[in-house]
């Protein structure tokens, strides 16, 4: 009989497509005011994530990009645009992404695999989501990439001249939490 419940299962997932196979929980608030800053991380099994993003203003008020890729320590931080905000908050909107719901996950068990988490802090409210082993539906998840398409854009163009610095997960996270 466990068998049988393991096929049928299989086969909804995979007839049924991701959004069948997926449970998702919570609600984000419409954001209001400006989009201050953004934060994803999507990582596998590895100690540092698969591929992270973070960007806020610095203390000179100037756009502030920390990124780091391929489970690696290193955070790297570059100059950005000063339109960035601008740029993300005409994504949210095309795709509604305060649409996202808080928690994705699949209806059934999965012990390993992927977790990813974006966060976009406006001046009031937030759009907070997260899936573990589960995405969102197309059309929320494409307004996802589409911001980190546009990060990972700006990293490509950067030239040494960009980079102010340097930093790691380590040190990071140990300062903020102490």
């Amino acid at each position: 009989m466990k068998t049988v419940y393991i096929i049928l299962s299989l086969m909804v997932c995979i007839v049924g497509g991701p959004r069948f196979g997926t449970k998702a929980t919570g609600s984000n608030p419409k954001p209001e005011g400006a989009a201050v800053s953004y934060e994803y991380k999507y990582s596998n099994t590895m100690r540092f994530p698969n591929l992270w993003y973070e960007v806020m203003r610095g203390d000179d008020c100037g756009v502030r990009i920390a990124w780091s890729q391929h489970n690696e320590p290193e955070i790297t931080i570059i100059r950005g645009p000063e339109d960035f905000f601008e740029r993300v908050e005409a994504i949210v909107a095309e795709y509604r992404l305060y649409r996202l719901k808080n928690s994705y996950y699949p209806r059934m068990e999965v012990l390993d695999g992927i977790m990813w988490h974006a966060y976009i802090r406006f001046e009031k409210n937030s759009i907070s989501s997260g899936g573990s082993n589960a995405w969102p539906p197309e059309q929320l998840r494409a307004g996802i990439d589409a911001i980190n398409s546009y990060i990972q854009s700006l990293i490509d163009a950067s030239t040494e001249a960009d980079v102010l610095g340097h930093d790691d997960h380590d040190s990071r996270y140990s300062r903020k939490y102490r």
